[in-house]
This record gives C-alpha cells, structure tokens and sequence, in this order.
C-alpha cells in the first residue's frame, strides 16, 4: 500500500489511461486497525494512587498489595500502572529519609 503524498485537500490523482479507477476514500482517517485505541477519552478513569500512600505508610506489604491491584486495575482500562508504583517507591524512600532524619 502507498500512502498519498499529497495534501489533503489536494483532489485525488488521475488513474493512468486504461487502468480501472479505484474506489477514493476521504483523507483525514486514522490508518490503524482500531482507531478507538488512539482516542484517550474512550479509556475508563485510571483508579486513584492516593490508597497506595496510605497503605504504604500502614505497612510495606500491604502497599505493595495495593500498588500491584491498583495497577492491574490500571493496565485493564489500558492506563498505565507505573504511577502507582512510584507513589509506593516515594513513600518508602520519603519514610526510610524521615526515619533516618529522627535517628
């Protein structure tokens, strides 16, 4: 398949003599398999990484647990699940800091 190199609203080109006239489709369409995919809006809302802190800050095994559901959840709506993971990096890191600080 060839791409049209003209602008798009250019006329279409003039099949050469004795050629059969292909069927000419509007330009302006995405040239995927599923345009749904590239439209953002249609994705759910990505679940909140703010229960991923709190429970992170209960405990590290139980944040860990919620930042592996929250994004599974996540990767499911077609989110991306590193957020979360990093809200539970942070909180160790900013806990393991304030707890070397009081020391």
């Amino acid at each position: 398949m060839t791409y049209p190199t003209a602008p798009p609203w250019a006329l279409p080109p003039d099949p050469p003599e004795g050629a059969p006239a292909a069927p000419w489709t509007p330009p302006g369409r995405l040239l995927v398999a599923y345009p749904e995919e590239m439209d953002p809006t249609a994705r759910p809302e990505p679940p909140s990484w703010l229960p991923v802190i709190f429970w992170t800050l209960i405990g590290i095994v139980p944040g860990v647990l919620s930042a592996v559901r929250r994004a599974r959840e996540a990767r499911r709506g077609r989110n991306e699940g590193l957020p979360y993971w990093v809200a539970f990096g942070a909180t160790v890191l900013t806990t393991a800091a304030l707890t070397v600080a009081l020391l």
